[in-house]
């Protein structure tokens, strides 16, 4: 599957950026760029809507680190959405899950408002 990372949503509260097939050395950037485009215009919240990951390497997890700290100084949640099987292992392993707000559906990433 190809890359894709689209701004899906954008309210005044919020951004929402679906992600789809890998996130890895190549496409970590574009998503940056997408999260960092998205959280213009004074939301409170970036959700991410990560459904449709099929594969995320170290620097996927780097890069989700790094977007959150710089969000979080300027005042901005990153809530991630929907985290697709892959994505769950991978931070059931690294223990990532417990640095991030997971949530089970977009819907509730949103409603958290």
């Amino acid at each position: 599957m190809d890359f894709e990372v689209t701004l899906d949503e954008h309210a005044a509260e919020y951004s929402v950026i679906a992600v789809r097939g890998e996130v890895d050395l190549h496409t970590a950037p574009k998503l940056k760029y997408a999260i960092e485009r998205g959280a213009n215009g004074g939301v409170r919240a970036i959700v991410l809507d990560i459904s449709g990951v099929e594969f995320m390497d170290s620097t996927a997890l780097s890069t989700f680190m790094r977007v959150h700290d710089s969000l979080k100084e300027k005042g901005v949640a990153l809530r991630l959405a929907s985290p697709s099987r892959a994505v769950e292992r991978i931070f059931e392993v690294t223990g990532f899950g417990d640095y991030f707000e997971v949530y089970p559906s977009r819907e509730e990433a949103i409603s958290r408002n």
